[in-house]
């Protein structure tokens, strides 16, 4: 071999050289207690935990149980700067359905390599509490009192996170001779040291619900689970621990109801009702002032914060606003009870002008149409005018009408309906 071929190969054999990356150990650690009290792993059986899916690598990475019980740790290395994606992996013994964990995990390789945290896997660190009785109870004194509450025709039950807030609650039964209700759930579904949250609902998950009644003002109540037989601390029904109330003013503007003839002020009744009586005549309102304005006060024995819901109804109940009257389409008036709360001027099902009129000519006739709704007996009527300004007039023969063709006249004329 001559010199320049001898210089040819040698830097050939460096370059190949420079490729070389170094590997930088990395220590996977993994505890499996959790596993083996839920019975997904059994060291003695045979059962073994690799990590697995690892860019780079063709096979798992068997793990071995450290000196720490429980904890399973593997070595490898890796490239310092990449990022390694990987899972932990049960594998029964005999060949059974490997156990992989729900998530990726990934982390950058430091120079120098790293002995990474102990994970628990599944990122489940706790153990069912196994099979245990939780004791829920609650006094109902003040909402009895109040008269929110009949203990011969209304329950009360308890609902929450304990069975995903599922619609079936834990009914309550009254301790003879009590005000207080006592309900017993017995569950294997609860990891000890976790937060649980519940809250009380009458007649059923579709009835009233308590409002803000957890710590602070948080939305539900809650606690943390033992891994025994837990009898909670006795809760009241809103958080009320005594008679005191908020007074709460509402008004509603029953006008174009009146125009449609669904309803006559002075024969017709106009009543508020919401979360805290939704019997249909929970509180019948005065008129005042105008024909149409109904207002009244209801003195609430409910937590303040809480989200109140509210509708209005004609003549006890046989007539109730429509829903989607609430703020964004919500099913019901809603507003958030202060110690003192007079509420803005509502409008029965939030109409507070009636529709426009529709104009059209043919030749030197005019048509005007509008909305009239159903009832025969509406009292919309067709005004006319010179000048926005006034001097309205009504037009003869349209009371009680949805349309009219006239010719009427030269020089400017505006129109409006109206009501009564």
């Amino acid at each position: 071999m001559n010199r320049i071929t001898q210089k040819l190969t040698l830097a050939a054999a460096l370059a190949g050289s420079l490729t070389i990356a170094s590997a930088d150990p990395v220590v996977f650690n993994v505890n499996l207690s959790v596993q083996t009290a839920l019975g997904n792993f059994n060291a003695g059986n045979g059962d073994t935990v690799a990590v697995e899916g690892v860019s780079g690598t063709t096979a798992d990475i068997a793990m071995i149980e450290s000196a720490s019980p429980g904890i399973y740790t593997a070595t490898n290395g890796f490239t310092a700067g990449s990022w390694p994606n990987y899972k932990f992996v049960i594998k029964p013994a005999g060949g059974g359905t490997w156990i992989w964990e729900n998530n990726n995990r990934w982390f950058q390789v430091p120079a120098g390599g790293t002995n990474l945290p102990v994970a628990y896997f599944n990122n489940v660190t706790n153990a069912p509490a196994g099979p245990i009785q939780l004791t829920f109870t609650l006094d109902m004194e003040f909402a009895i009192l109040e008269g929110q509450f009949n203990q011969v025709s209304d329950y009360v039950s308890a609902y929450g996170s304990f069975n995903n807030w599922s619609t079936t609650g834990l009914l309550l039964t009254n301790v003879p001779g009590s005000s207080n209700y006592v309900g017993v759930l017995s569950t294997t579904a609860l990891v000890t040291n976790t937060a649980v949250y519940y809250k009380y609902a009458l007649n059923g998950s579709g009835g009233t619900w308590e409002g803000n009644v957890g710590p602070g003002g948080a939305q539900n109540r809650t606690f943390t689970v033992t891994n025994s037989n837990q009898v909670l601390p006795l809760d009241y029904w809103n958080n009320l621990t005594n008679l005191a109330s908020v007074s709460v003013g509402f008004e509603v503007n029953l006008a174009v109801e009146d125009a449609f003839g669904v309803f006559t002020p002075g024969s017709d009744t106009v009543f508020v009702n919401g979360d805290w009586n939704w019997s249909g005549s929970a509180l019948q309102l005065s008129q005042v002032g105008s024909a149409d304005l109904y207002t009244g006060t209801v003195a609430m024995a409910i937590a303040p914060g809480t989200t109140v819901d509210y509708k209005y109804t004609i003549n006890g109940g046989l007539v109730w606003e429509n829903d989607g009257v609430g703020p964004g389409g919500a099913k019901n008036h809603q507003f958030v009870l202060n110690t003192a709360t007079n509420l803005p001027m509502d409008y029965f099902n939030g109409y507070q002008n009636l529709w426009p009129l529709s104009i059209s000519q043919q030749a030197n006739q005019t048509t005007l149409t509008w909305p009239a709704g159903t009832n025969v007996n509406n009292r919309i009527r067709l005004q006319k005018s010179a000048a926005l300004s006034g001097g309205w007039s009504d037009v003869p023969n349209t009371l009680g009408q949805s349309t009219i063709s006239s010719n009427f006249g030269a020089g400017p004329a505006y129109f409006r309906i109206t009501g009564p």
